[in-house]
């Protein structure tokens, strides 16, 4: 993704451009699946700043709405870019043994309808063995 663009995806969203950002953003998009926190920190290869800054960055991310966290194995966060979701929402594959996770494409149900409540998102994760772990 071009700095520009990258840089337009911070602004959006009131955030500052930094080098950090802009290399975590660019990470996530080379990526192209749910990473943890220790995944990005190695992406970046030091271009992100330290973990904290990273986890930071992330945290920031996802209050915005640029990024959104996935549940993998053991509660460990893990992170996806929203502009890489396929162009809609999408379940993810949880390896039970090795924590591997995969996006898959899932028909999902409507949203449950709750007296007085307004859904905002509806995630799905299958946990299972991956083929390796099989």
């Amino acid at each position: 993704m071009p700095a520009t663009d990258v840089q337009s995806m911070l602004r959006g969203k009131r955030l500052r451009v930094t080098n950090g950002r802009v290399a975590l953003l660019n990470a996530l998009r080379k990526a192209a699946k749910p990473v943890t926190l220790e995944d990005a920190v190695a992406l970046c290869a030091g271009e992100g700043g330290d973990p904290a800054t990273v986890y930071r960055n992330l945290q920031s991310f996802t209050e915005t709405g640029l990024v959104r966290p996935v549940r993998g194995v053991g509660r460990r966060e893990m992170y996806e870019l929203v502009a890489q979701q396929h162009g809609h929402q999408h379940a993810h594959l949880t390896c039970t043994r090795c924590g591997r996770v995969s996006c898959i494409e899932f028909d999902a149900p409507s949203a449950p309808r709750a007296e007085g409540w307004k859904v905002e998102e509806l995630t799905v994760t299958v946990w299972g063995l991956c083929p390796d772990c099989r």
